[in-house]
Formats: C-alpha cells, sequence, structure tokens
C-alpha cells in the first residue's frame, strides 16, 4: 500500500518543475489536460500517465533547458 509521501513528486521532480520556462510549463499542463479531457482509459492508466510527465519527461525538458543556456 502506498503511503501519502509516494503520492508526492521526489525533490528531483520539483526542481525540474522550477526550471521549466513558462512555455515549457503551458505546454505540459496542455499535455496533462488532453490526457484528462479525453481520457478513456482506467482511472490507474490515468494516474500512471500523469506521473510519467512528471518523473521522465519533465526532468528530460528540464535538463535540455539547463544545457541550452
Amino acid at each position: 500500500m502506498e503511503t501519502k509521501e509516494e503520492n508526492f513528486p521526489n525533490d528531483s521532480t520539483m526542481e525540474s518543475i522550477k526550471s521549466l520556462t513558462e512555455k515549457d510549463a503551458k505546454t505540459f499542463l496542455n499535455l496533462i489536460y488532453a490526457l484528462i479531457k479525453d481520457n478513456e482509459n482506467p482511472s490507474e492508466q490515468l494516474i500512471s500517465n500523469v506521473l510519467t510527465i512528471f518523473e521522465k519527461q519533465l526532468p528530460r525538458v528540464a535538463k535540455a533547458r539547463q544545457n541550452k543556456n
């Protein structure tokens, strides 16, 4: 069983979020909105898809943004 702490993004994910540009953040919000709006998956799959954005895609974009600067 998951604890409450496991439901929240870890510190590195939070740092990734903080380093996004406004344009990056809007893009991710639009992606998450589309997943929710067009959701035909069970709720577990929807949550998994959104978590993948936070755990994998956000850090990649943040790292690419840092390397670009």
